[in-house]
């Protein structure tokens, strides 16, 4: 909660900084009361905010900055720190300047953000039983040597990544927040000095951070602040966005053909955008050790799997299903993945193959069009998976393009009456599915087009789930070879 005396600009410059902290002085450093502690970049964001922490615990403190300027803020702001203090960040001087003033003990611990030889000489400024705390990430995205030697000094190091702890269901989380919460109520944690952009100056509010001569903050006012609350029926500010897809918990998702290899990605992507209850549908179960470890490191997440023998190409089988799927929940989309292939050329091609490739895909999807036509009010996806077969045509598949095309047909009936309806046209898909089972790599050229990297396909899904037409298409062009 933003405390009532401050505004939401001086709340914008408080999060992130202090969260970094407090995470990485008291949840990782184990900072004590009365502990030395350099901390570089002391003037920018999170270097304010580790100085107000580090002095609220009566800790002995310097720091680097990199101008006169900086310097002087620092000293009006916290008037505890004295000339010993500071150091310049520009240089590897600190480290002479720390070792002269703890009489060659070094520091208890280092809040570091600088790069390369600034690095190796903050590590050696650690005293014995020292913690480094690394929140810079250059030297550790370049995979740069760090000497075994420094940790005969019993010191530990510790790679800071506050945005992991969103990731993992982290307890630590919780533990930052309720440390961040208790500063504001006493006061520590106060509102960093800011520099303001319009939002129609994103582009210069980079610049000028980039060029490191900012104090504090960098902030970009999306709007002007209202001085009491904003009544409801307020015309809201319209921006452009990046349209991202979210699944309410309380809804469910059913994916037929859920336990195919893409099915299982797909689920697992869902339940990354918030899905909490899964419906799969499989004519043969759970059949292998992959498939039964999935379902039970969900389960195991607290989402509720429903794996489900339902058939989709009788119109019994699809009312079952969907009303064993809102006991789950209100059904908020619906994924037809089921496939049968019966590939042939044309003149070996039977009715009986045509009528097998077509009932999961052109039978169900009409069975499920129908049926949530009439019970499913609150349904935001109804996506359908398509082939390039379909769209581009595939030699010996004239009963899976047919299949395809059926359902596409569907989607743009749907669309046409106002409900959600997308058949997505794949081209061939890497990693996992049909042609990985078949083929066994993710090198083979089908109709033209080179198997799609499923983290590729999910991010195009994304997209395709923002946009408005029934049919879209993404596939990989191969290289025409001369033949």
């Amino acid at each position: 909660d933003v405390p009532s005396n401050w505004t939401l600009e001086e709340a914008a410059s408080v999060p992130v900084v202090y969260s970094t902290a407090y995470y990485a002085l008291i949840v990782r450093g184990r900072m004590q009361p009365g502990e030395t502690v350099l901390i570089h970049s002391g003037s920018g964001g999170v270097g304010q905010a580790a100085i107000a922490i580090a002095l609220s615990l009566g800790c002995r403190i310097f720091t680097t900055v990199g101008s006169a300027e900086k310097r002087a803020y620092l000293q009006s702001r916290f008037p505890q720190l004295n000339e010993s203090s500071f150091a310049n960040s520009r240089d590897t001087s600190f480290e002479q300047h720390v070792l002269w003033h703890t009489a060659g003990k070094g520091v208890d611990l280092v809040l570091n953000s600088l790069a390369e030889e600034k690095l190796q000489a903050s590590v050696r400024c650690l005293a014995q039983h020292g913690r480094f705390l690394e929140i810079g990430k250059f030297d550790l995205s370049n995979n740069h040597p760090l000497g075994m030697a420094i940790f005969l000094k019993n010191v530990t190091f510790h790679g800071i990544l506050l945005d992991l702890l969103f990731e993992e269901n982290s307890t630590m989380w919780q533990e930052v927040s309720t440390l961040l919460k208790a500063g504001i109520r006493d006061g520590v944690v106060q509102p960093l000095k800011r520099t303001v952009f319009p939002r129609t100056q994103v582009e210069d509010a980079f610049r000028y951070m980039a060029q490191g001569k900012h104090i504090g903050k960098v902030v970009i006012q999306v709007r002007e602040e209202e001085q009491k609350a904003v009544l409801h029926g307020t015309k809201p500010t319209q921006m452009a966005a990046l349209c991202k897809t979210f699944c309410p918990a309380h809804k469910s998702y059913i994916i037929t053909g859920g336990l195919g290899g893409f099915g299982l990605e797909l689920g697992h992507w869902l339940v990354e955008r918030g899905a909490q209850k899964l419906v799969l549908t499989s004519r043969s179960g759970i059949r292998t050790g992959y498939q039964a470890r999935q379902v039970r490191e969900w389960r195991r997440q607290g989402v509720q799997v429903l794996v489900s023998a339902r058939d989709v190409s009788s119109l019994d089988g699809t009312r079952s299903l969907i009303t064993e799927a809102a006991q789950l929940g209100p059904i908020g989309g619906i994924f037809n993945l089921a496939v049968v292939l019966r590939d042939a050329m044309l003149e070996n091609q039977t009715p009986e193959f045509f009528q097998d490739v077509s009932k999961p895909k052109y039978n169900g999807t009409l069975n499920l069009d129908r049926v949530t036509r009439e019970a499913c009010p609150e349904l935001d996806y109804f996506v359908v998976f398509s082939s390039v077969s379909c769209g581009r045509g595939n030699a010996g598949q004239t009963n899976y393009g047919f299949a395809n095309s059926t359902m596409e047909r569907i989607c743009e009936k749907r669309r046409h009456d106002g409900l959600p309806g997308l058949a997505v046209q794949w081209g061939a898909i890497a990693d996992v599915g049909l042609i990985m089972e078949l083929k066994g790599t993710n090198k083979t050229v089908v109709g033209g087009t080179l198997p799609q990297r499923i983290i590729s396909c999910l991010k195009v899904l994304d997209l395709f789930l923002n946009q408005p037409y029934p049919v879209l298409s993404s596939f990989v062009l191969a290289e025409k070879a001369a033949s």
